[in-house]
């Protein structure tokens, strides 16, 4: 897979014929369109064989009849979003729907999904094809929440990301800033704090607000500075250090924009996770679209 566009070789989008796909597939389209590159949509039929001539169709009509349906929902959405240019390549694949997915977008590829497919219980996310490719993925993935906002005005158009200093949120701000660049997007660099150190309000653990408030600025300049965003660019930067839950900060602040970008784990989470609570809980609430990033997978 050839190397383009910010070192995303091809997008790669799961679609299953719900809604929420082609919503998936409407943004992978813009996506693509923005990076220069091919779509590659992937539905997964869950098994090892295909149903075959069960309904009275050869397996290979019954590809046929699913890649047909796939570009029908393709061309569909491509004159939405006024993508028809970018090519799109249809594949049926068998087995575990995240593992197949993970597996066609590999370390190069951009993975998008749905919030929800045909398969899940309505507003149960727990354990869903979107999870477990957030969870899993050696590529970033966009889960596709809200609504796609399509065209808009350079002055309206923004990229949130959510930074702590961490080797991930880092990443996720290299990543941010750029989307942001390939949007003609302000980046919005958010650190959510809160005092946490006089949980029982015993004298001896009280902090000053205003060192929390010191602490919480030096660590979004520090993450700034790391990710190469401290200085005059080629990207408008807007950086605030927001008092509240790291999590319910950054939904708020998202609210209306193109993406979120968070990393798969922050400094609060454990070694042995791989998406840590913030991520998580963007990925099943936030009101836009959410990428979530490892720390090899970050972008200048």
């Amino acid at each position: 897979m050839t190397q383009q566009g910010h070192g995303i070789g091809e997008v790669v989008v799961g679609v299953d014929g719900s809604d929420e796909a082609r919503r998936a597939l409407a943004w992978a389209l813009g996506e693509a369109r923005l990076r220069g590159v091919a779509v590659r949509m992937l539905t997964v039929w869950e098994g090892r064989q295909p149903p075959g001539d069960r309904d009275g169709r050869t397996v290979v009509e019954f590809e046929e009849d699913v890649a047909a349906r796939m570009r029908a929902d393709a061309v569909g959405a491509a004159q939405v979003t006024g993508t028809t240019a970018v090519p799109v390549v249809p594949e049926v694949r068998y087995g575990h729907p995240a593992r197949s997915l993970i597996e066609a977008a590999g370390s190069d590829g951009l993975l998008v999904v749905g919030s929800r497919g045909m398969g899940g219980l309505r507003g149960r996310l727990m354990g869903s094809v979107s999870q477990q490719c957030a969870q899993y993925a050696d590529c970033p993935v966009v889960v596709a929440r809200g609504e796609w906002v399509g065209e808009r005005t350079a002055s309206l158009r923004r990229v949130v990301v959510g930074v702590d200093g961490s080797d991930d949120s880092v990443s996720a701000a290299r990543f941010a800033a750029a989307e942001a660049r390939l949007r003609g997007a302000e980046l919005h660099v958010v650190h959510g704090w809160i005092d946490t150190v006089s949980g029982y309000g015993g004298p001896l653990w009280e902090v000053p607000d205003a060192t929390l408030r010191e602490e919480a600025e030096a660590a979004l300049q520090q993450s700034l500075q790391a990710a190469g965003l401290d200085r005059p660019g080629d990207v408008r930067v807007r950086a605030e250090a927001i008092e509240g839950v790291d999590r319910d900060v950054l939904l708020d602040v998202a609210e209306g924009a193109d993406l979120l970008v968070v990393g798969s784990r922050g400094r609060s989470g454990w070694a042995g996770l791989l998406l840590g609570s913030v991520g998580l809980h963007c990925v099943t609430a936030a009101p836009c679209p959410v990428a979530v990033l490892r720390p090899s997978h970050s972008e200048g």
